[in-house]
């Protein structure tokens, strides 16, 4: 069964930023106006302007009011600090850490309303993986997507990479947004066998929803820390706070 169409803002957002990355549309050019444009992707002035704001929100492209729209001078990247990846967070601090994939499975709504909510839809993949570091159990992460997304996915690809990477080749969604909450939990049985933990050892329970550069929800995270294995730290500023968690090694 061949994978589903992305709508059409989508392909014209990642046909301009693959142009804009390549350097086939350089720092400072002026696009077309965007009437121009969307006449040459036989498309509604709303449909193009959804994918101009995705490359506004990137930093790729400047608009400029009553003079037009330029590619920016430095494209950047949004997935940088506190947007990357989980894994990529925890080796950009330095820790070695081992990704498996224990199970991928369909569910619904019904089964997991939090995450259904979040995304907006009624079908979802799930995926669990288990971190360590030096063979210890770190933490257990459930991810949910939709399902017509996860079956774009190849979920034996993310031993090596990230499941924010494999989004975006399947998608061209890249994130933008996140909102995290971390909270205090006791582990359950069967989650505590898996992280070679005692049952009633506390632990962190972090959530977290991501949005790609058009604002919508993506990928709903459901990660488990185990408490004497992790530490949190905050980085207070007068104009930010920005807080992180990592790998206790002196547990």
């Amino acid at each position: 069964m061949p994978a589903p169409q992305p709508p059409k803002y989508q392909i014209i957002y990642t046909a301009l930023r693959e142009q804009i990355l390549a350097g086939s549309l350089k720092p400072g050019e002026q696009l077309p106006s965007q009437q121009e444009m969307a006449e040459s992707y036989n498309t509604s002035l709303m449909t193009l302007r959804q994918a101009m704001a995705g490359l506004e929100s990137e930093g790729l492209i400047n608009v400029v009011a009553g003079k037009g729209t330029f590619v920016a001078d430095r494209p950047i990247d949004v997935r940088v600090g506190n947007l990357s990846s989980f894994a990529g967070e925890m080796r950009s601090a330095g820790v070695d850490l081992a990704s498996e994939v224990l199970d991928v499975q369909p569910c619904f709504a019904a089964e997991e309303p939090k995450a259904a909510a979040a995304l907006g839809v009624a079908e979802l993949t799930c995926v669990l993986r288990r971190r360590s570091v030096d063979s210890v159990p770190f933490s257990l992460q459930r991810s949910y997507l939709a399902s017509d997304v996860g079956d774009q996915i190849d979920f034996t690809a993310l031993v090596a990479d990230s499941l924010y990477r494999s989004i975006e080749v399947a998608t061209g969604w890249t994130v933008s947004a996140a909102s995290e909450t971390i909270r205090a939990v006791n582990l359950d049985a069967t989650d505590a066998e898996l992280l070679d933990a005692d049952s009633s050892q506390p632990s962190l329970l972090s959530i977290r929803t991501s949005l790609n550069q058009f604002d919508v929800p993506f990928l709903y995270d459901s990660a488990l820390l185990v408490g004497d294995r992790c530490t949190i730290a905050a980085d207070r500023r007068s104009d930010r706070l920005s807080i992180s968690y990592g790998f206790d090694d002196a547990s």
